[in-house]
Protein backbone atom coordinates (compact mmCIF):
# COMPACT_ATOMS: atom_id res chain seq x y z
CA UNK A 1 0.00 0.00 0.00
CA UNK A 2 1.33 3.55 -1.13
CA UNK A 3 1.79 5.54 1.79
CA UNK A 4 0.31 9.10 0.73
CA UNK A 5 3.52 11.75 0.85
CA UNK A 6 2.92 14.60 3.67
CA UNK A 7 2.15 18.38 1.99
CA UNK A 8 2.76 21.75 3.22
CA UNK A 9 1.26 25.01 2.68
CA UNK A 10 3.35 27.70 0.80
CA UNK A 11 3.32 31.05 2.17
CA UNK A 12 5.32 34.20 1.77
CA UNK A 13 8.56 35.24 3.13
CA UNK A 14 7.62 38.75 5.60
CA UNK A 15 10.44 40.30 3.48
CA UNK A 16 7.87 39.61 0.26
CA UNK A 17 5.06 40.65 2.15
CA UNK A 18 6.29 44.17 2.74
CA UNK A 19 7.28 44.48 -0.88
CA UNK A 20 4.23 43.68 -2.08
CA UNK A 21 2.47 45.70 0.09
CA UNK A 22 5.10 48.89 -0.49
CA UNK A 23 5.04 48.43 -4.00
CA UNK A 24 1.09 48.52 -3.98
CA UNK A 25 1.12 51.92 -1.70
CA UNK A 26 3.26 53.69 -4.40
CA UNK A 27 0.59 52.60 -6.90
CA UNK A 28 3.52 50.80 -8.93
CA UNK A 29 1.85 47.29 -8.54
CA UNK A 30 -2.21 48.07 -9.50
CA UNK A 31 -1.77 46.76 -12.46
CA UNK A 32 -0.77 43.71 -11.64
CA UNK A 33 -4.33 43.05 -9.78
CA UNK A 34 -5.94 43.19 -12.83
CA UNK A 35 -4.12 40.36 -14.50
CA UNK A 36 -5.25 36.65 -13.54
CA UNK A 37 -1.83 35.39 -13.32
CA UNK A 38 0.75 36.65 -10.51
CA UNK A 39 4.58 35.93 -11.10
CA UNK A 40 6.85 35.89 -7.94
CA UNK A 41 10.69 34.77 -7.52
CA UNK A 42 10.77 31.34 -5.80
CA UNK A 43 13.28 32.84 -3.06
CA UNK A 44 10.23 34.87 -1.95
CA UNK A 45 8.37 31.76 -1.14
CA UNK A 46 8.58 28.74 1.73
CA UNK A 47 7.40 26.25 3.15
CA UNK A 48 5.40 26.70 6.09
CA UNK A 49 4.24 23.98 8.93
CA UNK A 50 0.68 23.73 8.27
CA UNK A 51 -0.10 20.25 6.46
CA UNK A 52 -2.37 20.02 4.00
CA UNK A 53 -5.28 17.23 3.54
CA UNK A 54 -6.33 16.45 0.03
CA UNK A 55 -7.01 17.85 -2.90
CA UNK A 56 -7.03 22.17 -2.55
CA UNK A 57 -10.34 23.20 -2.68
CA UNK A 58 -12.38 25.35 -5.92
CA UNK A 59 -13.89 28.15 -4.52
CA UNK A 60 -17.25 29.49 -6.11
CA UNK A 61 -17.26 33.35 -6.91
CA UNK A 62 -21.18 33.55 -5.56
CA UNK A 63 -21.87 35.48 -2.53
CA UNK A 64 -24.38 32.76 -1.84
CA UNK A 65 -21.44 30.07 -2.08
CA UNK A 66 -19.52 31.80 1.24
CA UNK A 67 -21.11 28.97 3.29
CA UNK A 68 -19.90 26.04 1.12
CA UNK A 69 -16.46 27.57 0.45
CA UNK A 70 -15.98 28.21 4.56
CA UNK A 71 -16.50 24.74 4.90
CA UNK A 72 -14.32 23.62 1.83
CA UNK A 73 -11.63 25.45 3.18
CA UNK A 74 -12.08 24.61 7.13
CA UNK A 75 -11.76 21.06 6.24
CA UNK A 76 -8.78 21.50 3.76
CA UNK A 77 -6.97 23.19 6.24
CA UNK A 78 -8.37 21.49 8.98
CA UNK A 79 -4.51 21.24 10.69
CA UNK A 80 -4.01 25.50 11.17
CA UNK A 81 -4.30 26.19 14.61
CA UNK A 82 -5.12 30.00 15.67
CA UNK A 83 -1.54 31.12 15.36
CA UNK A 84 -0.97 29.96 11.95
CA UNK A 85 -3.96 31.49 10.56
CA UNK A 86 -3.17 34.76 11.94
CA UNK A 87 -0.27 35.24 9.68
CA UNK A 88 -0.17 37.67 7.68
CA UNK A 89 2.49 35.43 5.04
CA UNK A 90 -0.11 32.70 4.86
CA UNK A 91 -2.84 35.05 3.47
CA UNK A 92 -1.14 36.97 1.29
CA UNK A 93 0.14 33.98 -0.16
CA UNK A 94 -3.45 32.37 -0.57
CA UNK A 95 -5.60 35.68 -2.31
CA UNK A 96 -2.26 36.26 -4.50
CA UNK A 97 -1.27 32.50 -5.42
CA UNK A 98 -3.64 30.13 -4.31
CA UNK A 99 -7.31 31.35 -4.58
CA UNK A 100 -6.08 33.96 -7.18
CA UNK A 101 -9.04 33.39 -9.09
CA UNK A 102 -11.50 33.51 -6.18
CA UNK A 103 -10.00 36.55 -5.10
CA UNK A 104 -10.16 38.51 -8.28
CA UNK A 105 -14.21 37.44 -8.83
CA UNK A 106 -15.10 38.55 -5.44
CA UNK A 107 -13.00 41.33 -4.20
CA UNK A 108 -10.94 42.39 -7.31
CA UNK A 109 -11.14 45.81 -9.12
CA UNK A 110 -13.37 47.32 -11.92
CA UNK A 111 -13.13 49.27 -14.29
CA UNK A 112 -9.33 49.43 -16.10
CA UNK A 113 -6.26 50.86 -15.20
CA UNK A 114 -6.52 53.86 -17.17
CA UNK A 115 -9.73 54.85 -14.60
CA UNK A 116 -7.51 54.85 -11.55
CA UNK A 117 -5.67 57.78 -13.01
CA UNK A 118 -8.53 59.40 -11.16
CA UNK A 119 -6.78 60.35 -7.81
CA UNK A 120 -10.14 59.40 -5.60
CA UNK A 121 -10.88 56.04 -7.45
CA UNK A 122 -7.17 55.09 -6.83
CA UNK A 123 -7.46 55.56 -3.14
CA UNK A 124 -10.05 53.78 -3.60
CA UNK A 125 -8.97 50.41 -5.46
CA UNK A 126 -5.79 50.99 -2.83
CA UNK A 127 -8.21 50.76 -0.07
CA UNK A 128 -10.10 47.61 -1.64
CA UNK A 129 -6.87 45.66 -2.06
CA UNK A 130 -5.35 46.23 1.00
CA UNK A 131 -8.74 45.69 3.02
CA UNK A 132 -9.27 42.10 1.18
CA UNK A 133 -5.81 41.15 -0.08
CA UNK A 134 -3.70 41.70 2.98
CA UNK A 135 -3.22 41.03 6.36
CA UNK A 136 -1.66 43.04 8.79
CA UNK A 137 -2.08 41.85 12.51
CA UNK A 138 -5.37 42.36 13.97
CA UNK A 139 -8.90 40.88 14.27
CA UNK A 140 -10.56 42.52 11.99
CA UNK A 141 -7.70 42.25 8.98
CA UNK A 142 -8.77 38.93 9.21
CA UNK A 143 -12.74 39.48 8.97
CA UNK A 144 -11.80 41.51 6.03
CA UNK A 145 -9.52 39.42 4.20
CA UNK A 146 -10.80 37.49 1.09
CA UNK A 147 -9.65 34.09 2.29
CA UNK A 148 -9.57 34.30 5.88
CA UNK A 149 -12.76 35.76 6.18
CA UNK A 150 -14.05 32.45 5.14
CA UNK A 151 -12.02 29.95 7.37
CA UNK A 152 -12.51 31.83 10.19
CA UNK A 153 -15.90 32.18 9.91
CA UNK A 154 -16.31 28.40 9.77
CA UNK A 155 -13.60 28.29 13.10
CA UNK A 156 -15.21 30.37 15.08
CA UNK A 157 -18.75 28.66 14.47
CA UNK A 158 -17.67 25.20 14.36
CA UNK A 159 -19.55 22.71 16.89
CA UNK A 160 -19.18 25.20 19.83
CA UNK A 161 -20.95 22.00 21.84
CA UNK A 162 -17.60 20.72 21.52
CA UNK A 163 -15.10 23.51 22.24
CA UNK A 164 -17.57 24.30 25.20
CA UNK A 165 -19.47 21.50 26.05
CA UNK A 166 -21.08 22.30 29.63
CA UNK A 167 -22.00 25.98 27.74
CA UNK A 168 -23.36 25.04 24.79
CA UNK A 169 -25.03 21.61 25.72
CA UNK A 170 -28.54 23.08 25.13
CA UNK A 171 -26.91 24.08 21.52
CA UNK A 172 -25.90 20.07 19.88
CA UNK A 173 -26.66 19.92 16.45
CA UNK A 174 -26.25 17.18 13.92
CA UNK A 175 -24.09 19.50 11.82
CA UNK A 176 -21.55 20.96 13.37
CA UNK A 177 -21.60 23.87 10.53
CA UNK A 178 -25.15 24.34 12.21
CA UNK A 179 -24.04 28.30 13.15
CA UNK A 180 -22.17 28.95 10.01
CA UNK A 181 -24.88 28.88 7.56
CA UNK A 182 -26.30 31.25 10.32
CA UNK A 183 -22.98 33.55 10.44
CA UNK A 184 -22.80 33.53 6.62
CA UNK A 185 -26.37 33.98 5.80
CA UNK A 186 -25.79 37.63 4.86
CA UNK A 187 -23.10 40.01 3.95
CA UNK A 188 -24.53 42.35 6.73
CA UNK A 189 -25.19 39.50 9.65
CA UNK A 190 -20.95 38.81 9.25
CA UNK A 191 -19.76 42.16 8.83
CA UNK A 192 -21.98 43.56 11.91
CA UNK A 193 -21.41 40.94 14.43
CA UNK A 194 -17.37 39.70 13.41
CA UNK A 195 -15.97 43.31 13.34
CA UNK A 196 -17.19 44.41 16.47
CA UNK A 197 -15.02 44.00 19.37
CA UNK A 198 -18.21 41.88 21.00
CA UNK A 199 -17.27 39.07 18.01
CA UNK A 200 -14.23 37.60 19.93
CA UNK A 201 -16.13 36.58 21.94
CA UNK A 202 -17.44 33.05 21.20
CA UNK A 203 -20.27 32.36 23.82
CA UNK A 204 -21.64 35.57 22.81
CA UNK A 205 -20.98 35.12 19.03
CA UNK A 206 -23.26 31.75 19.08
CA UNK A 207 -25.48 32.89 21.85
CA UNK A 208 -26.62 35.56 19.01
CA UNK A 209 -26.51 33.51 16.21
CA UNK A 210 -29.41 30.94 18.18
CA UNK A 211 -31.36 34.15 18.65
CA UNK A 212 -31.16 34.63 15.32
CA UNK A 213 -31.80 30.97 14.08
CA UNK A 214 -34.67 31.55 16.50
CA UNK A 215 -36.39 34.96 15.32
CA UNK A 216 -35.66 34.81 11.35
CA UNK A 217 -37.69 37.80 11.46
CA UNK A 218 -35.58 40.01 13.58
CA UNK A 219 -32.78 38.24 11.39
CA UNK A 220 -34.16 39.86 8.34
CA UNK A 221 -33.53 43.12 9.45
CA UNK A 222 -30.64 45.04 8.69
CA UNK A 223 -31.34 47.96 11.37
CA UNK A 224 -32.71 45.38 13.90
CA UNK A 225 -29.20 43.56 13.60
CA UNK A 226 -27.18 46.47 13.92
CA UNK A 227 -29.63 47.88 16.83
CA UNK A 228 -29.08 44.62 18.80
CA UNK A 229 -24.89 44.30 17.67
CA UNK A 230 -24.40 47.85 18.91
CA UNK A 231 -25.86 47.62 22.30
CA UNK A 232 -24.51 43.85 22.93
CA UNK A 233 -20.87 45.65 22.22
CA UNK A 234 -21.63 48.68 24.64
CA UNK A 235 -22.54 46.36 27.45
CA UNK A 236 -19.35 44.07 26.16
CA UNK A 237 -17.12 46.98 26.32
CA UNK A 238 -18.31 47.44 30.19
CA UNK A 239 -16.85 43.76 30.83
CA UNK A 240 -20.78 43.22 32.42
CA UNK A 241 -21.66 40.02 29.98
CA UNK A 242 -18.49 37.96 29.73
CA UNK A 243 -19.13 36.11 32.67
CA UNK A 244 -22.82 35.67 32.51
CA UNK A 245 -23.87 31.92 32.38
CA UNK A 246 -25.82 30.27 29.67
CA UNK A 247 -29.38 30.68 30.45
CA UNK A 248 -28.90 34.74 31.49
CA UNK A 249 -26.88 35.72 28.39
CA UNK A 250 -29.51 34.31 26.05
CA UNK A 251 -32.33 36.35 28.41
CA UNK A 252 -30.23 39.22 28.58
CA UNK A 253 -29.96 38.68 24.10
CA UNK A 254 -33.51 38.75 24.37
CA UNK A 255 -34.60 41.60 26.67
CA UNK A 256 -32.04 43.90 24.89
CA UNK A 257 -33.40 42.27 20.86
CA UNK A 258 -37.31 43.22 22.57
CA UNK A 259 -36.06 47.04 23.05
CA UNK A 260 -34.86 47.15 19.73
CA UNK A 261 -37.66 46.21 18.15
CA UNK A 262 -40.03 48.77 20.64
CA UNK A 263 -37.30 51.57 19.52
CA UNK A 264 -38.05 50.64 16.00
CA UNK A 265 -41.56 50.43 16.48
CA UNK A 266 -41.94 53.76 18.38
CA UNK A 267 -39.39 55.91 15.69
CA UNK A 268 -41.75 53.95 12.81
CA UNK A 269 -44.80 55.76 14.53
CA UNK A 270 -43.15 59.15 15.24
CA UNK A 271 -42.31 58.78 11.32
CA UNK A 272 -45.81 58.27 10.57
CA UNK A 273 -47.37 61.04 13.04
CA UNK A 274 -44.76 63.28 11.66
CA UNK A 275 -46.01 62.83 7.56
CA UNK A 276 -49.41 62.98 9.04
CA UNK A 277 -49.01 66.40 10.91
CA UNK A 278 -46.91 67.58 7.68
CA UNK A 279 -49.66 66.09 5.48
CA UNK A 280 -52.44 68.19 7.38
CA UNK A 281 -50.71 71.22 7.63
CA UNK A 282 -50.21 71.37 3.58
CA UNK A 283 -53.90 70.44 3.66
CA UNK A 284 -54.99 73.82 5.85
CA UNK A 285 -52.10 75.96 3.47
CA UNK A 286 -53.56 74.84 0.73
CA UNK A 287 -57.22 75.78 2.02
CA UNK A 288 -55.79 79.37 3.00
CA UNK A 289 -54.37 79.68 -0.31
CA UNK A 290 -57.61 78.94 -2.14
CA UNK A 291 -59.62 81.15 0.35
CA UNK A 292 -57.58 84.22 -0.28
CA UNK A 293 -57.76 83.89 -3.64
Amino acid sequence: MKIAERRFQKIFRRAAVGRLRSELRDGKALKGYFDESFRVKSKEVMLSTIELRGKAPKLKTAIAADFENAIKLHRYYAALDETQASDPRLWAYLSHIEFRKYALARWGLTGTLKDLKDEAKKVKALNRLFDHWFVISNDRDLRRHAIARLWWAAHLTYAPWERDPEFFADLKREDPYYFTRILLATQDIYSTILERAMGRSNRILISMLDYLARNPDFAASREQIRGLTKELNLLYGTKKIIGLDRGSLRRLIESVADEVVADGAVAAQGGSDGRRASGAGGDEGATVSAAGD
